[in-house]
């Protein structure tokens, strides 16, 4: 896994407060961003995004004009909840790992520390081994949460938290370099969501009988991924 320090945040609408419709976007609008020069390891293209999830008390509650209003003292506290499910394909032993964190104030040991709730999703898709989708399931969210910029600066803590997992995967001497991995990872603090994602795994948001892409995947027969390969004469 590997990431671009310097990106535009891949962003769409909201629609009706509660995601990001991104059908509509051409392939090039959602991967125009922007290169870093690094050294090692080679650079893989990094996409965020955001929603904001809506109040239900506003959704209920027009104000005398006819225009639903969200409402800042609806006392609305969002609670999260969530499944997984893995399955092994044909190889000998499992490769991905995943997060849920539903609580994130618990998790870290910080109930004091965030304005409203937050939880956290995560799924790594490894090859070539286990190391690399395991060292970036324990450590990810610690580097997002450790970061300077954490809470204020959501975006650029995330992509920060990126890098530095990518490096500091190269630089760990008991890993199996050979591996490599995706990440995508969800954060949601209050009612925004937060999408970041390194590689093919993809977020889908499932509304009203519809799924809605909200990640764009990073493959080289999408033709910006392919000139941006070239170009670090990968």
């Amino acid at each position: 896994m590997a990431l671009v320090a310097d990106t535009t945040p891949c962003q769409g609408k909201l629609e009706n407060g509660l995601g990001k419709e991104n059908g509509k976007k051409s392939e090039e609008e959602c991967n125009d961003l922007g290169q870093a020069k690094v050294a090692r390891p080679p650079l893989m293209r990094h996409c965020i995004s955001h929603a904001t999830l809506a109040d239900p008390y506003a959704l209920e509650c027009p104000t005398g004009n006819g225009v639903k209003s969200l409402g800042k003292d609806s006392g609305f506290v969002p609670m999260f909840r969530s499944g997984s499910c893995s399955e092994m394909g044909p190889k000998t032993y499992m490769e991905d790992e995943y997060i849920c964190v539903d609580n994130l104030s618990d998790h870290l040991g910080t109930p004091n520390a965030f304005p409203s709730a937050g939880a956290f999703y995560g799924v790594f898709d490894g090859h070539g081994g286990r190391d690399a989708a395991s060292f970036t399931r324990k450590n990810i969210l610690k580097f997002i949460t450790e970061d300077f910029h954490f809470p204020e600066g959501v975006k650029r803590a995330l992509k920060n938290a990126f890098v530095k997992a990518d490096h500091a995967l190269a630089d760990a001497k008991n890993l199996d370099h050979s591996s490599g991995t995706t990440a995508l990872t969800a954060l949601i603090l209050g009612r925004t969501m937060i999408i970041a994602n390194a590689g093919d795994s993809r977020a889908v948001l499932g509304k009203r009988g519809r799924a809605i892409e909200l990640s764009k995947d990073h493959k080289p027969n999408c033709t910006s991924e392919r000139l941006r390969i070239e170009k670090l004469g990968v």
